[in-house]
């Protein structure tokens, strides 16, 4: 049973007791991210989760991955649009030390000089290595086109010229505005019982009060073409479609219908694209949602002799699903296969670690597996069919790497 916990005067916890594993999983979810960042400090919240590691007040960079991996445990980060994410996952007999170590990492940081100059570079490649995966490229070129002005279209990772220019000064003043315990929940998964972990809890993590206050501006949704030209095989294209925010009550019938459209081999892009036309080897779709808006996003990487075939392909797909829907064979099985890729995700103690997290930050609730996978049963092929309509409404954003211009827009505005 999921369950919160409160301790420290307002630590919140989101506690799930399993018995059944010898294993713990012991998160610490920071409410800041890329979204939360301007222009001129993008990328400061990905600097900071690696520079956790790099040092605390009795611990250095060796040092803690010296005592993680004596324990057999596994302790890493990271940092999405919407958080940054510390957690460790060990055996039940060592759960006391490696909560240690993680308390230590994520409220003891120095910030070192040195260090930090060597991480930035280390930073830097990360995203020169980015910049050398043209799916993930694309990927970031559609959101700079679907999301214009908003924080939301800026990589993670942020920019060469931000990292370069932090300061340690930079890196403090954001943790002291975010890692608050009013910005920050707990989430523990696996065989440690309750009093342990409040004990636990209470004895290691001690944050700073602050309420954080969250500005989302909403800005009118894009939909024109970003191009970046790379020395590659394929053509990528991302689009970009409207999606839902996070915890739209239309979440459990878009998930339904993305298993349909794009989330399997028996999808209609793979059978459509790949499978009877021998057009892509990779293609698949994906929401994004986040705290005030989504995306639905729709990937192919095709050579670019057969990008115009493919993307015409896509749009006719599109337009025939805006016209006719789902029929109620399509809608059972995407229902069976969204049913069946949650429950193998609930038996996954990361995986329930990170959806109780984020539903204790994002509605102060427990999260209720059961709720869940009711809610997924319950959606009906009218629904379904009402939100590929408003979905689909209109033209896409498009991102796209290739080693030639493609004027994938076009296609899908009816400007060729």
């Amino acid at each position: 049973m999921n369950k919160i916990l409160v301790v420290n005067d307002g630590l919140r916890i989101a506690y799930a007791y399993n018995p059944n594993v010898r294993s713990v999983c012991w998160g610490v979810f920071v409410g800041v991210g890329s979204m939360d960042e301007s222009e001129k400090n993008s990328g400061i919240s990905h600097l900071i989760e690696h520079m956790c590691f790099k040092g605390t007040k009795t611990r250095s960079a060796y040092d803690i991955v010296r005592e993680s991996e004596n324990l057999g445990a596994n302790i890493n980060a990271f940092t999405s649009k919407e958080q940054t994410a510390f957690y460790v996952q060990c055996v039940d007999d060592s759960v006391e030390k490696c909560v240690e170590i993680l308390a230590d990492i994520v409220q003891n940081m120095t910030f070192d000089q040195e260090e930090l100059e060597k991480e930035k570079q280390v930073v830097i490649e990360e995203i020169a290595m980015s910049e050398d995966a043209p799916d993930d490229l694309a990927g970031d070129l559609a959101a700079e086109a679907f999301w214009g002005e908003n924080s939301l279209s800026r990589p993670i990772l942020g920019t060469k010229e931000n990292v370069e220019g932090f300061t340690r000064e930079d890196l403090f003043a954001h943790v002291k505005r975010y890692y608050t315990k009013e910005n920050i929940v707990l989430s523990v998964v696996g065989n440690v019982e309750e009093r342990e972990v409040v004990r636990l809890a209470e004895t290691y993590f001690h944050f700073a009060a602050g309420a954080v206050e969250k500005t989302d501006a909403v800005y009118p949704r894009k939909a024109v073409q970003r191009f970046r030209k790379k020395d590659v095989e394929q053509c990528n294209v991302v689009l970009v479609y409207d999606g839902l925010k996070r915890y739209d009550e239309d979440t459990y019938a878009l998930n339904v219908f993305d298993a349909v459209l794009g989330g399997g081999m028996s999808s209609i892009l793979f059978q459509k694209v790949r499978e009877e036309l021998g057009l892509a080897y990779s293609v698949y779709s994906y929401p994004a949602s986040y705290r005030t808006m989504g995306a639905y996003c729709i990937y192919i990487g095709t050579t670019p002799a057969k990008a115009d075939i493919a993307l015409r392909t896509i749009a006719k797909i599109v337009e025939d699903l805006k016209a006719k829907g789902i029929d109620r064979e399509q809608m059972e099985r995407g229902r069976t296969q969204t049913l069946s890729n949650y429950v193998f995700g609930m038996e996954n103690g990361m995986s329930v670690m990170r959806v109780q997290a984020r539903r204790l930050m994002y509605k102060g609730e427990a999260f209720d597996v059961d709720e869940e996978i009711n809610k997924i049963k319950e959606v009906d092929l009218d629904k379904i069919n009402a939100l590929i309509k408003r979905v689909f409404a209109a033209a896409p954003a498009v991102g796209v790497v290739a080693p030639e211009y493609v004027d994938c827009k076009g296609v899908f505005d009816g400007n060729q």
